[in-house]
């Protein structure tokens, strides 16, 4: 009997065993897998979070090129301006002996030399079918054009009015903008591509790179280029095809390309392999103590075990597709109030802001007259200039077709100083948004706008927005862009 009951005792000693073991290797793999899936979710929902933030900040570099360029084409061209000079043709004045021929080509040199010094250009000249230059003309152009310029650059113009041109001879330092006049007539202009450097961020960070690349991926200039971007220009030039912007990634990097120019290409890598390395370290050290940890708990005794798994952190990307304006790269909607009703509710004692509302008051009249191209164009200039002035520290965004938000911190000790502040920054930006004009000479885009000052005339978001709104109505009515205060409203209203 007692033979039988130790057998029986051991039998159930080796099936509590056995039950522990399965258990724990359950329990085991169970929690292996969970931290399989946990790898595997954390690392997607980075590379997501990492693409989003790449596309809108790619976006926004390539709007912010792309004024560039509009400006400094707006700059070389303002030879145009005068009929004169655009008329002028050196083949008719270059054998006559009149002296107002021969000084009217003085006059255009003189002017030309005098745009180059100005602008900081290479060269600035114009240039005719027989090679003759009035202007100046750089010993580098010479050489890369092998003294045959008008050729070489009616050549790439081909039926084109006008061209951005660089990699002349595989020189991609200067970059060349070229525009016919007339059948014989070319006017030039070049300058560094370095200039383009101050349009990328400022910050030395070393996982993120930048490049400005044309058509067949060769660099016009790069930040920070690695291994990583030209792997990742060669997968989004197999995207070029569909359209862009685009974006594509992997567990090393995430990039997006945006067009910008007439046959470029703005990309902005950011290189997390890195980061997605010391992830890998983290989780593998949390299963291995974890693991160690299920593994004591089990052979001192329980059967039955379990381990819950501690909550995965998932890292989401700061605003989603949805929320980013395609045309101007600004945030919108629901994320634009977020992000501003955030900077409200964290602002301490003290703080002076700005709230300002923006719109075209021609709008309508641009779209009737030229239709939607135009009118993008109109939306592109005016969200450039406000992201010029406050884009760095503040907050713009989009909350309507035609209507822009900013929000401004123009904090100081002095109470007095910031509304001076205040005052003497909404002038000049009431002058550059007074100044711009639509391409060809199509008339001016006249903006109007409104702002309500935070706490002084209010610390709620949606009653600024309505003293704002009311604000902007009251800019409506004026010829010049002039900018009206909700303040000076009420108080214009209490002196009737």
């Amino acid at each position: 009997m007692n033979s039988k009951k130790a057998k029986a005792v051991s039998a159930v000693a080796s099936a509590r065993r056995r039950m522990g073991i399965i258990s724990g290797t359950i329990i085991i793999l169970a929690f292996a897998a969970a931290v399989i899936v946990a790898v595997y979710f954390v690392l997607d929902q980075n590379t997501t979070m990492s693409r989003q933030n790449v596309y809108t900040m790619n976006s926004q570099l390539a709007n912010s090129i792309q004024s560039r360029l509009d400006k400094m084409e707006e700059v070389t061209t303002r030879v145009l301006q005068s009929e004169s000079y655009k008329k002028f043709d050196e083949s008719v004045y270059k054998n006559s002996s009149r002296k107002y021929d021969i000084r009217m080509e003085n006059e255009v040199k003189e002017f030309m030399l005098y745009m180059s010094t100005t602008d900081n250009y290479n060269d600035f000249f114009l240039l005719y079918d027989d090679n003759h230059i009035v202007g100046r003309v750089s010993n580098a152009t010479n050489s890369s054009f092998e003294n045959n310029i008008y050729s070489k650059l009616s050549t790439y113009l081909k039926d084109r009015q006008k061209l951005w041109l660089t990699g002349v001879k595989g020189d991609y330092d200067r970059l060349y903008f070229v525009r016919r006049l007339n059948s014989g007539t070319i006017l030039a202009g070049s300058i560094f591509t370095n200039v383009m450097k101050s349009v990328f961020p400022e910050d030395d960070a070393k996982h993120l790179s930048f490049i400005l690349v044309d058509d067949g991926g060769n660099e016009i200039f790069s930040v920070n280029r690695s291994s990583v971007t030209d792997e990742a220009v060669k997968n989004l030039k197999s995207e070029w095809s569909n359209g862009e912007p685009v974006a594509v990634d992997s567990l090393k990097y995430a990039a997006s390309s945006s067009r910008c120019g007439s046959n470029w290409h703005v990309i902005s890598v950011s290189d997390f392999s890195a980061r997605n390395s010391r992830y890998l370290r983290i989780l593998i050290y949390c299963a291995s103590i974890l693991g160690v940890s299920v593994v004591i708990v089990f052979f001192v005794g329980l059967l039955l075990s379990s381990s819950k798994m501690p909550d995965n952190i998932i890292y989401r990307g700061q605003y989603s597709t949805e929320s980013i304006d395609k045309l101007t790269g600004l945030i919108m909607n629901e994320a634009l109030e977020n992000v501003i009703v955030d900077k409200i509710d964290r602002c301490i004692n003290g703080t002076t802001m700005v709230f300002m509302l923006v719109s075209i008051k021609n709008y309508g009249l641009i779209n009737e007259n030229y239709g939607e191209n135009a009118v993008d164009e109109a939306l592109v200039k005016v969200s450039a200039v406000l992201r010029e002035f406050y884009g760095k520290k503040n907050t713009v965004g989009k909350t309507g077709e035609n209507e822009f938000a900013v929000l401004a911190d123009f904090t100081d000790f002095d109470l007095f100083k910031a509304h001076d502040r205040i005052k003497d920054n909404i002038r000049q930006l009431e002058g550059e948004l007074d100044e711009l004009e639509l391409e060809n000479e199509r008339g001016r885009i006249m903006c109007a706008v409104g702002a309500a000052i935070y706490p002084d005339d209010s610390d709620d978001y949606d009653v600024l927005y309505e003293q704002a709104k009311i604000s902007l109505e009251d800019s409506m009515k004026t010829r010049a862009c002039k900018c009206r205060f909700y303040k000076d409203i009420s108080k214009e209203k209490e002196d009737k």
